[in-house]
């Protein structure tokens, strides 16, 4: 078995920790060398092939891999029986008896045989979750990464090919598990650093990773490296000019451009555009569609996509019909996005306008499977979207975007009697299933923490299990939100400003729907003459790249008034990162949704609802609450204006924040700022941002003042808090 030298390698011990610590140098370097690679291998590369190749050297000169690895570190397929757990860039033996054919996983897509031929798609299959006994995959293998075949090999492989031989088109189909202990099989990343610590160990032995490590480092430390490392070709791989990313699959910006000016990719277009009958919704699979589209073979068949050329397809179809969504190219009056990621390479969503209003917050590129989410309604669900239960609760969608659910929820009296919170299938699936943790506050009142602080309980649309405060009543209105990665939901009722005498229940202090609080209460309908709230709109960041949300402003000030530091008067503070995990938990406080949070408090700050001061160097701005009181006003203006009777600018304090910035004419972005302006919309937006920098601009990145460019400033504020920790703990 011989090893490759460190030296031989393009990767750095930064890899692992982020793109951000990889001298730029290396950076353009890994980029050029997955340029090399990817062209070498057919025009397409999946992350995890791409930690393969850049590790264990991939020679793009002679198309193999330059490493000669351990057969036993192969995961065993054999001919005809059940699959293992394969992830993209696994490597595998196709074993027959004694003979056998060596290869690596080059893409994985969902299979489902109830998928029509022509594309067309249930509902109920778009956004399925994984089942152990339903999940099927189609694995696509490439047999020439260590170099051309022998002619036993070829014969053997030849063998695969035939009809029932085990490969159909040169994919391996089968059921696979669920999961791979705790990592979901859809995790590619996950899935694949486990064969790497686990049953490919072998591999890793062949590269610089056992040195970057300690000589000791168990299977857990070893799967947090290969993630931590892949993770970070995949960002260096999408910030590269020339190449295009579906996803954690890279291809060649030409080759995409070219397939989207194609005759095929036109009708592609047009056929995922179609609704169905009276404009209802349409669900397209590509990789049949696709099929479908490549014309027929001497026999009058489709002919099949195979190899990676056909997984390539489904990568370009699918940047084709996403750069059509962002470019409004789609006929008027139709609704078309993304429902499922993962099923028969991508299932896509046409529908007739006006769209729901949970679909008109979601980001059309966000997979939210909304087929499924509303394949089944219950007359409930019906009643409820028509308006004529008076005794169901009754939902509003206020904002959904890749990262966050907010809903305004009133509460009907079956649910408050029943101690549910319904939420409604689609919002519903998109939160993880199983239990769920409600921090529920209840705006003027001390809730207990075994009040505040409820398991909830899996329901059909919503969560059970809930405890309502006695002072509480149907028809109650909750604002309510959740990271969509995350267990815990958070809701807030609204107290009103001066309370409403109700003829035979008493002052009614909080906001509610009329309607379901009569039906609840047995009451005549009426309704009080009183004004409706006034609910303010984003204004000041509407350009952010993570939007203000409105509806957050009673949640932010409820965990100010629970969570903050008491300053002045009864005022409360935090800081951005620390508000965010108040709300959301600390192990959600995501880039994304720190900044969602942030501008939102921007916004309220301009508005008088918050003030907004720099904190201490290292740290983001300080927002406060301020209780309604003459102290409290006296307070507040000492505290917004300096001595000098001017006031604070805090967000030029200490902080230089990230933006974009035009440049004289006939100038253009240097390769640096354009790396760290696709840096910073990955880290903000995901791995689906737009990340070219507009013409004629750059990028000034956010950092301390007087320090240069340095680390963005969420990343310095988390290697400050755990130094803080480290310094703590001594």
């Amino acid at each position: 078995m011989r090893d490759l030298q460190e030296g031989r390698s393009v990767l750095c011990p930064e890899v692992l920790l982020g793109v951000e610590q990889v001298p730029q140098e290396s950076r353009a370097r890994i980029a050029r060398e997955l340029e090399r690679i990817m062209e070498a291998r057919g025009g397409l590369l999946h992350a995890c092939r791409a930690f393969n190749a850049l590790y264990l050297g991939y020679d793009p000169t002679t198309r193999r891999y330059a490493a000669e690895p351990d057969p036993d570190s192969f995961l065993e397929v054999r001919a005809c029986e059940g699959l293992p757990v394969l992830p993209a860039g696994s490597f595998v033996r196709l074993t027959r008896g004694a003979r056998e054919v060596w290869g690596e996983i080059v893409a994985v897509f969902g299979r489902r045989d109830a998928v029509e031929q022509d594309g067309w798609t249930a509902a109920a299959l778009s956004g399925a979750p994984a089942a152990s006994d339903t999940d099927e995959q189609r694995l696509l293998i490439d047999t020439s990464v260590f170099g051309p075949l022998s002619a036993d090999e070829a014969v053997e492989l030849g063998r695969w090919l035939r009809p029932g031989g085990g490969l159909e088109h040169g994919h391996l189909i089968g059921a696979v598990p669920a999961a791979v202990g705790e990592v979901s099989s859809r995790d590619q990343i996950g899935s694949h650093a486990a064969f790497l610590s686990g049953a490919g160990r072998g591999f890793l032995e062949l590269g610089p990773l056992p040195s970057w490590l300690d000589k000791d480092a168990d299977a857990e430390t070893v799967a947090w490296a290969v993630r931590s490392a892949t993770t970070c070709v995949a960002d260096i791989m999408a910030s590269s000019r020339t190449i295009r990313t579906w996803g954690l699959y890279g291809r060649p910006a030409s080759a995409v451009q070219d397939f989207a000016g194609s005759e095929r990719a036109q009708e592609l277009r047009r056929s995922v555009s179609r609704p169905g009958p009276g404009g209802a919704a349409r669900y397209s699979a590509l990789w049949p569609l696709l099929t479908a589209l490549a014309g027929d073979a001497e026999d009058g068949r489709p002919q099949p996509l195979s190899g990676v050329a056909g997984a390539a397809q489904v990568v370009d179809a699918n940047l084709a019909l996403a750069d059509a969504v962002t470019g409004h190219r789609y006929r008027s009056g139709v609704d078309v996005r993304l429902d499922d990621r993962w099923l028969e390479g991508g299932v896509w969503r046409a529908q007739a306008e006006p769209v729901t209003a949970l679909l008109a917050g979601l980001d059309p590129l966000t997979p939210a499977g909304i087929g499924f989410a509303e394949s089944a309604p219950t007359a409930q669900d019906l009643q409820q979207a028509r308006g004529l239960d008076a005794g169901a609760s009754r939902v509003q969608v206020e904002h959904v975007d890749d990262e966050l659910v907010v809903l305004t929820v009133f509460v009907g009296a079956r649910d408050f009697a029943a101690g549910r919170l319904e939420l409604t299938q689609p919002v519903k699936k998109l939160l993880p299933e199983g239990q769920m943790i409600l921090h529920l506050h209840h705006d003027g009142e001390h809730l207990s923490d075994e009040a505040a602080l409820q398991r909830a309980r899996p329901a059909h649309s919503g969560v059970t299990g809930v405890t309502w405060p006695s002072t509480m009543y149907p028809g109650v209105r909750l604002t309510v939100a959740a990271a969509r990665a995350g267990r815990r939901l958070v809701a807030t009722s609204m107290r009103l400003a001066e309370p409403v005498p109700v003829e035979g229940f008493g002052p009614v202090r909080w906001e509610c729907d009329w309607t379901l609080f009569a039906y609840g209460l047995g009451l005549p309908a009426w309704s009080p003459d009183t004004a409706a709230p006034q609910r303010w709109q984003p204004s000041v960041n509407t350009g952010a790249w993570r939007p203000a949300v409105a509806a957050l402003e009673h949640l932010i000030v409820e965990a100010l008034k629970r969570d903050g530091t008491i300053g002045p008067a009864g005022s409360r503070s935090l800081h951005g990162r620390r508000l965010t995990a108040s709300l959301f938990g600390a192990d959600m406080c995501t880039v994304a949704l720190l900044w969602t949070v942030i501008h939102t408090c921007e916004d309220m700050a301009v508005l008088g609802l918050l003030t907004q001061t720099a904190s201490n160097a290292g740290e983001p701005d300080v927002f406060t609450w301020w209780p309604d009181t003459p102290e409290a006003w006296e307070a507040r203006k000492v505290a917004e204006w300096g001595g000098d009777g001017l006031p604070e600018t805090a967000m030029n304090r200490h902080w230089v924040r990230p933006r974009e910035r035009r440049l004289p004419s006939g100038q253009r972005a240097s390769p640096e700022s354009r790396a760290a302006y696709a840096r910073w919309r990955l880290d903000v937006e995901g791995r689906d941002a737009e990340t070219e920098l507009p013409p004629g601009t750059t990028f000034v990145h956010g950092h301390l003042r007087g320090t240069g460019p340095g680390q963005p400033w969420h990343r310095h504020l988390t290697q400050h808090e755990q130094q803080e920790r480290r310094s703590a703990n001594g």
